[in-house]
């Protein structure tokens, strides 16, 4: 008979601990605004990707949105193509580009317009104008772009 509420106990206790741990697994994945999700631009830390190009960023667990402003326009030619597993959608917020996808011929955009690019489609931009400033969205997250 002890045996078995100790058994019972074990168990009870051993639930609760997955439990627990799930919880704080899912906790972890998420990005700190879980509760709060607002980043005002004055706020806003950015991240300098190379001269003349920041980028600031929000995420969930599965989405992430990242503003990306160029002040080092414009390019005499474009950047080397890349690819990621990640499905990208753009929004053109300021300034002229030619956008460039695999397989596809070169597109000019201008603000207001967007693009998408599938997953692992090699892709690369030129910048138009004197700035850009570009909207990306990216389904999973850039784990990268966090650290």
């Amino acid at each position: 008979m002890k045996s078995q509420t100790f058994i019972k106990l074990f168990i009870v206790l051993f639930l609760s601990f997955i439990v627990l741990l799930q919880n704080k697994i899912r906790r972890a994945l998420h990005f700190k605004f879980e509760h709060m999700p607002v980043v005002h631009a004055d706020q806003t830390t950015k991240t300098i990707v190379k001269e003349g190009v920041a980028r600031s960023l929000i995420h969930g667990a599965n989405l992430m949105m990242v503003v990306i402003d160029f002040s080092n326009g414009p390019w005499l030619e474009p950047e080397p193509p890349h690819h990621h597993v990640h499905e990208q959608t753009t929004y053109v917020a300021e300034g002229e580009l030619f956008f460039f996808c695999e397989d596809e011929p070169k597109v000019h955009l201008k603000t207001g317009d967007m693009f998408f690019v599938p997953s692992n489609k090699k892709h690369t931009i030129q910048v138009l104008s004197k700035t850009l400033k570009l909207i990306d969205s990216f389904n999973p997250i850039r784990e990268e772009f966090l650290t």
